[in-house]
């Protein structure tokens, strides 16, 4: 098999992986209790769609022209996403610390969803080991760090929404006044 089209096959597994990512946020967001919950699972969906299209992109030129898109063409729009999650949960935090009880299935649709960026992470990181073009491993290493960025968004999302006061501790280093 020729380096071009092990990367093709890749990008082709990489497309499923990230339509099944996209399907799994949209439904989780449906079925979310929790407005935090609701909302960032709202925004993995899109941002799973975004990489749906970047890599429909880049299978289309690979397959065309036999070169890789740039990744830096899809930089940008990951960094705004990531400071845009990152501002959903700032803002909820009070609001969900007070007055809102978190569902149990809504803590466990976190863990799956942990669960397939870690496995998205695996899968990027094998494809960026057996790459033989500068260019896909640098898009495979990119992708490693989308969605290691992913799990610890959604690993600190579970974790304050399973308990608020001792996430705060641990991260913010909040002290507590005994008197």
């Amino acid at each position: 098999m020729t380096a071009q089209k092990a990367d093709l096959e890749a990008l082709q597994l990489a497309l499923k992986m990230e339509t099944d990512g996209y399907n799994f946020f949209k439904d989780a967001a449906t079925r979310a209790k929790n407005p935090l919950t609701k909302e960032a699972f709202d925004y993995f969906a899109k941002w799973e769609l975004e990489h749906v299209e970047f890599i429909k992109k880049m299978h289309k030129k690979l397959t065309d022209t036999g070169e890789w898109l740039s990744v830096d063409q899809m930089n940008q729009k990951v960094g705004d996403a990531s400071v845009a999650i990152k501002t959903i949960f700032k803002e909820k935090h009070e609001q969900i610390d007070k007055h809102v009880k978190v569902d149990t299935s809504d803590l466990q649709a976190y863990l799956i969803a942990r669960d397939i960026e870690d496995k998205a992470t695996v899968f990027y990181k094998k494809k960026a080991d057996t790459a033989e073009d500068a260019a896909a491993k640098k898009f495979f290493a990119f992708m490693i760090d989308v969605e290691r960025e992913h799990y610890d968004i959604l690993n600190n999302s579970y974790r304050f929404l399973e308990d608020p006061a001792l996430y705060n501790l641990e991260e913010e280093g909040w002290m507590f006044d005994g008197g």
